[in-house]
C-alpha cells in the first residue's frame, strides 16, 4: 500500500509539473512537451537523433558560449566558436555572434559572414530573421525565434529554433537547432 501511495504522489507530482507552462515568446513555447516536433526529439528517427541536435542542446550551448566569453573574452571566445573541431560545435549545432547592429563578429559555420552586415536578409519566407533577433534582444535578454535557414549538414533550407541571449549591451549570441527530417 505504500508502494502505491509513493507511486501515486510521483505521478501526480509529474503531472504537475508538465502542465506548467513556463514563461516564453509567443509563439515559440519552451517546454519539454514541445521537443517532440523538433530536430532529436522521440518522434525523429534513430539516424536524427544520433546527427542532429536539438533546441534545450542549442540553448545549453549558448549558455556555456555566454560564461566561456565572461572567463576568456570576446577575442578568444570567436576564434574559438569558428573552431569546428572544438566545445562550440556539437552535432549540426554551432554557435553564431551579432551585434546589436545586425553585423555578424562571430560565425560558427561560415566564416564568410564574419563582417558584414545582415540587418535586410531575408529567409525564403520572406521574413526578416536578423531584425527579428535585434527586436527580441531590445526586448528581452533571451528568447526565441523561427526562420527558415540553410543546414550547413544537409545543404538544404530548413525551418530552425534558435536561442539567444544577451552578452551585453550590444552583443548578443545565438544556436539553433533545426526540424527534425521525417
Amino acid at each position: 500500500m505504500k508502494k502505491f501511495i509513493i507511486l501515486l504522489i510521483i505521478t501526480l507530482f509529474s503531472l504537475s509539473l508538465l502542465s506548467e507552462s513556463p514563461q516564453s515568446n509567443d509563439p515559440i513555447k519552451e517546454n519539454l512537451n514541445d521537443q517532440s516536433t523538433y530536430a532529436g526529439s522521440a518522434l525523429a528517427s534513430h539516424e536524427d537523433m544520433i546527427k542532429y541536435g536539438t533546441p534545450l542542446q542549442a540553448k545549453a550551448m549558448v549558455i556555456d558560449a555566454i560564461i566561456y566569453m565572461q572567463e576568456v573574452g570576446t577575442e578568444k571566445a570567436f576564434i574559438d566558436f569558428k573552431n569546428k573541431a572544438g566545445k562550440f560545435h556539437f552535432k549540426d549545432l554551432y554557435i553564431f555572434v551579432f551585434d546589436m547592429d545586425g553585423n555578424v563578429l562571430s560565425h560558427g559555420a561560415e566564416e564568410a559572414l564574419i563582417g558584414k552586415n545582415l540587418i535586410d536578409l531575408k529567409d525564403s519566407a520572406g521574413k526578416y530573421f536578423v531584425k527579428a533577433f535585434l527586436k527580441l534582444m531590445n526586448e528581452s535578454n533571451n528568447g526565441w525565434i523561427e526562420y527558415y535557414w540553410r543546414n550547413y549538414e544537409t545543404q538544404k533550407v530548413e525551418m530552425k529554433l534558435t536561442y539567444l541571449t544577451k552578452f551585453n549591451d550590444n552583443i548578443f549570441i545565438g544556436c539553433g537547432a533545426y526540424q527534425p527530417r521525417h
